[in-house]
């Protein structure tokens, strides 16, 4: 049995060998493939560039990086962070990471009836609430 698996394989070596050859996939979408790769690269090297200023921010000592060091334990994106950094300009100017302590100042932003309120409620529900 094992001979006549050979002599069959052996009458179709042409036909394996194109089959192998045929690289034609890759050929064809050569454009889609390096797109997806460049943007996949574009897309790491700012994921991994925004996440080094946050660090490098955090690692300030001083109020601003006591706030960026409280922002990315709590794993807050970068419109949390510019959202909470609005509210501390008019409050908390001195200290921005009172604004992890004192749930107030978000409720002004949130009962404000602003455009914004919503997203205000939803920080402050996410911060204060387990």
């Amino acid at each position: 049995m094992n001979f006549d698996f050979w002599l069959i394989l052996a009458g179709h070596t042409d036909e394996v060998s194109r089959a192998f050859r045929n690289r034609g996939i890759l050929q064809e979408n050569w454009l889609l493939i390096s797109a997806t790769i460049a943007i996949g690269s574009v897309w790491l090297g700012l994921y991994l560039w925004e996440n080094l200023q946050i660090q490098r921010k955090a690692s300030a000592d001083t109020p601003l990086g006591l706030f960026y060091d409280l922002c990315k334990t709590h794993r807050l994106s970068r419109t949390d962070i510019t959202y909470l950094l609005k509210a501390t300009d008019e409050h908390a100017q001195e200290q921005p990471a009172l604004v992890f302590v004192d749930p107030g100042i978000l409720h002004h932003y949130a009962t404000d009836g602003g455009t914004d309120a919503r997203y205000y409620e939803d920080l402050a529900r996410k911060l204060f609430q387990p």
